[in-house]
């Protein structure tokens, strides 16, 4: 999966194999082998390749169609989320990543605010 995603994404940039090499500073061979599925990568070179394409780590693994998705996964004390909980999540789709931080940031505010609450929110990056 992530060797499709990465092919596509440098062909609807117009970039070559050599020119993503050179930006990122990762070998040719390496990136060409990792576009082939001949092996995956390790973190640091997800890291680059995502920042480089300006997608989620999520998008390049395959588990998410959105290339701006972080996969999350939120938790009640019983282990559900309200149905008022589901609409604000459901809001936050088709954000940008800066929006996404000003929503967490303003989350963050507002639970200091009130601090007697008990939710837990387990974000997986």
């Amino acid at each position: 999966m992530i060797g499709e995603r990465l092919k596509e994404l440098r062909k609807n940039k117009h970039k070559t194999l050599r020119q993503v090499s050179q930006d990122t500073t990762i070998s040719n061979s390496n990136l060409s082998e990792i576009e082939n599925g001949v092996h995956g990568c390790n973190a640091d070179t997800l890291n680059i390749l995502a920042k480089y394409y300006n997608v989620s780590i999520d998008y390049l693994l395959g588990k998410t169609d959105n290339p701006n998705a972080i996969v999350m996964q939120v938790l009640d004390n019983d282990g559900s989320i309200t149905e008022v909980e589901y609409t604000l999540i459901d809001k936050l789709k088709g954000l940008t990543m800066e929006d996404m931080i000003k929503v967490d940031e303003y989350v963050d505010f507002l639970k200091s605010k009130n601090k007697g609450d008990n939710k837990q929110w387990i974000i997986e990056v």
